[in-house]
């Protein structure tokens, strides 16, 4: 009756507790004093004050300290971290795997699920409430459930619970439902099914997540539909309202298969950030090239911030072939478990299950940077195992549950625990708005005039002979960030150092010091990233580094971390157009500042996604009234400068209203439409393109693995149905008004078909067409014609 007027998110009768959240990255030496795991596996883990609850399949457990006897206690047990100390008055007998465990909001009680049908020798299917000091099966809760729970969370008190169920007690709830906390009957405000399997394999749920602040829940498993809509593997349910609705949010990337023995599902870990914004998903499968999401963690954006169909992540880490099971996230990393052995590791060589250029040894578990996914320097190392399946977290404590035995080399069956006491920083990327202090480096001097987006200072030289040792001609190009000097520099390597004003510290060169591997191959110098030799100019914006190479004309992009000074090992095309007359770049608010070989600063603007638009490219300054000599600038950086913020305006978006060219057309260098488009342009009415085995001319894209997508409105002046003919090799899919009429998204030679729309009202209608090219041959189709 209370979810009449009360909606799922605040309806709960006590209050959700503080989120219990992490401001550094935790030490690596796992505590001594901390309890041992002695068979088993972990599988779920949570925290409430000292208090630390353990869920899993083990029997046996035993306190820290070396010669400890050995305690049978099956499944699930507790005990305070402050102390390492067991409690022993905690003592439930569970007959099956305990899958998910959580305090209720209160703390005193225990909510548990798996598999088991008896707690104490009473009969509980498959979820209980427990006390949560004595272990007494509380006896007004028994949601009866009929199958495997495979997670459980809370949502303000309320429990979620996902699985292979079909039924609680006498209700039907396809594999997923909200119980009420005090009976365990399952809520009639929640009734979304989980169905249609991938394959032979029953549908079900495999990993489930409720934000702290109630609002969403994210599952992931074997399923193609939930409530109804197309969702693939991977759903966001919205629990703000009255009713349980799923989100407008659905992406395809979890689509295409990995290996065949994960037909079923290859998600593996799900968690949502502290403060609701995002998740993370890991996953495995093997590889399957570094456009796959397998074996990968993945970062999405929750609603509002980003919300429709075809979504993509905002950054994919790959392994190079091992899984990512469990996947914990704090304010200040993104910790991966599982039993990889790398990180940062796309391009692995010859081919998966290898290392490759770039990239890191992180056995086991991983700290991947919020903003970039690439590794920070965290790095303790543990046996790989099957690997983590279970992570919480205190402000002072990460807790770590595995199925094996050493973890930073020290012996800590299957459960570590790590202090945050002394713990690294990881500080986000700091954005840079006008007006900034430039500096110039001109025949080996660092120069400074301070810059406000149309008139410069007086240059001034500030480093270089004769002021100081410093050779800037060492400098290829760079960016500064958090008080650190970052740059391409000498013998084809990436440096840091430190900035105080205009006086620098040593150089490192993080080349050779972060830890790259490349084992047998040197297919690059210091097995470092692909592309870091050629770099000729670069900056920095967002976690991105911008950059040019020697070798190739286009704007490319990477991901970067302040804290490890680690290159992501991926690069992602940023503008097709021809770059190779820019000498030296710099980035102040949205716009890309680039020094041209004709004596002009020219800027562009940095659209969503990476994507430079080089339509945009105008000249700022042409060295006569400012006195610069942009021809001689070999490298590029900044500061902030105090006043401001001085905003230059974003260019309007690309309208394509010419009836003419009707098609905006954007280009991606991926299959997978992911990112920025490298080109976008209005095109003809007609798309009927045979590319061969070459690319769309004047896009700068690859002969393969590329896509493109076209948008057009279509205003009809009386009620008509629509004949679209679709064809392609590779993938093609159609939409109208956001409804799929065509959907042959797969590798395959050309082919074409007919279909028919439903009649469709007078008015705008939008058209949307995407491919996909991966190899050999391409060739789209499309055509629209009124009935």
């Amino acid at each position: 009756m209370l979810l009449a007027f009360a909606t799922l998110a605040s309806a709960a009768g006590v209050a959700t507790p503080a989120v219990a959240n992490q401001s550094v990255v935790p030490g690596t030496f796992p505590l001594a004093n901390q309890p041992r795991v002695m068979d088993g596996r972990i599988y779920s883990l949570d925290t409430r004050g000292n208090s630390v609850v353990v869920g899993g399949t083990f029997t046996r457990i035993r306190p820290g300290a070396s010669g400890s006897a050995e305690i049978n206690q099956a499944r699930l047990f507790k005990f305070d971290v402050s102390t390492g100390q067991i409690d022993l008055t905690f003592r439930p007998t569970i007959n099956g795997e305990v899958e998910g465990v959580r305090y209720s909001p209160d703390g005193t009680s225990l909510f548990v699920a798996g598999s088991f049908t008896s707690i104490n020798g009473t009969t509980r299917n498959r979820v209980a409430k427990l006390n949560a000091v004595t272990g007494a099966v509380d006896p007004t809760f028994n949601p009866n459930v009929n199958n495997t729970v495979k997670d459980l969370d809370l949502s303000n008190g309320r429990v979620v619970i996902g699985g292979k169920f079909r039924f609680v007690g006498n209700q039907t709830r396809e594999r997923l439902a909200m119980l009420d906390p005090t009976t365990g009957a399952a809520l009639a405000s929640f009734d979304l099914a989980i169905t249609d399997s991938r394959y032979e394999y029953g549908p079900y749920v495999q990993e489930l997540e409720v934000s702290d602040d109630g609002r969403w829940l994210v599952v992931g498993g074997n399923f193609i539909t939930v409530g109804g809509q197309t969702r693939e593997q991977i759903a966001v349910i919205d629990l703000s309202g009255a009713t349980a609705t799923v989100a407008n949010w659905a992406t395809d990337r979890y689509r295409p298969d990995c290996a065949s023995v994960y037909r079923d599902t290859y998600i593996r870990g799900i968690d949502i950030s502290p403060d609701n914004t995002y998740f993370a998903v890991n996953t495995t499968g093997a590889f399957f090239g570094n456009q796959s999401m397998c074996d990968t963690a993945a970062r999405w954006e929750l609603p509002p911030a980003l919300t429709g169909s075809q979504l993509q992540p905002t950054w994919t880490a790959h392994t190079g072939g091992d899984t990512h099971w469990a996947v914990h996230i704090t304010d200040a990393a993104v910790i991966a478990g599982g039993h990889q052995r790398w990180e940062n590791n796309p391009n692995p060589s010859p081919g998966g299950d290898n290392d490759g250029p770039g990239s890191l040894v992180r056995m086991g578990i991983a700290a991947l940077d919020p903003w970039t996914g690439v590794p920070l320097s965290w790095n303790p190392g543990r046996d790989r195992g099957r690997g983590v399946e279970a992570m919480a977290s205190t402000p002072s404590h990460l807790f770590v549950g595995s199925d094996t035995v050493l973890f930073n080399n020290q012996i800590r069956q299957r459960l570590a625990v790590l202090s945050t006491s002394g713990g690294t920083l990881n500080p986000p990327p700091e954005r840079l708005e006008l007006p900034v202090d430039l500096r110039l480096a001109v025949n080996g001097r660092l120069y400074q005039t301070t810059f406000n987006g149309t008139a410069f200072t007086p240059l001034t030289q500030v480093s270089g002979a004769p002021i100081d040792a410093n050779n800037w001609n060492d400098v290829r190009d760079g960016y500064v960030q958090r008080g650190q000097l970052t740059y391409f520099g000498p013998s084809s390597a990436f440096f840091r150092r430190s900035m105080a004003g205009n006086s620098y510290g040593t150089p490192t060169n993080l080349s050779t010091s972060v830890g790259y591997v490349d084992n047998d191959r040197d297919l690059t110098p210091y097995d470092q990233p692909y592309g870091v030799a050629e770099t000729v100019a670069a900056t920095f914006h967002q976690g991105r580094i911008y950059y040019t190479k020697s070798n190739d004309t286009r704007l490319w992009w990477r991901w970067y971390s302040i804290e490890s000074g680690v290159v992501g090992a991926q690069e992602y095309l940023s503008s097709g157009a021809n770059w190779s007359p820019s000498r030296a770049f710099d980035v102040a608010g949205d716009w890309l500042y680039v020094v041209w070989n004709d004596n002009t600063l020219r800027r562009a603007y940095i659209r969503a996604g990476g994507a430079v638009d080089f339509s945009t490219l105008t000249v700022v300054d042409n060295g006569v009234a400012s006195g610069i000599p942009w021809a001689t600038v070999t490298a590029m950086f900044s500061t902030q400068a105090p006043g401001g913020p001085i905003v230059i305006p974003p260019p309007g978006a690309l309208n394509c209203t010419n009836p003419a060219q009707p098609w905006k057309a954007e280009y991606y260098a991926n299959r997978t439409l992911e990112g920025g488009p490298v080109t976008q342009r209005c095109e003809a009415d007609s798309i009927n393109y045979n590319y061969g085995t070459g690319a769309p001319a004047g896009t700068g894209l690859g002969n393969d693995n590329f896509s493109i997508r076209w948008t057009r409105t279509l205003n009809l002046a009386s009620p008509r149905a629509l004949r679209i003919t679709g064809g392609s090799d590779d993938g093609i899919r159609i939409r109208v008004d956001g409804n799929l009429v065509i959907d042959d998204w797969f590798d395959r030679g050309y082919a074409q078909r007919t279909v028919d729309t439903a009649t469709l009202p007078a008015g705008d209608h939008q058209i949307v067409v995407e491919f996909y090219e991966n190899g050999g041959d391409a060739r789209v189709l499309a055509t629209i014609q009124q009935l």
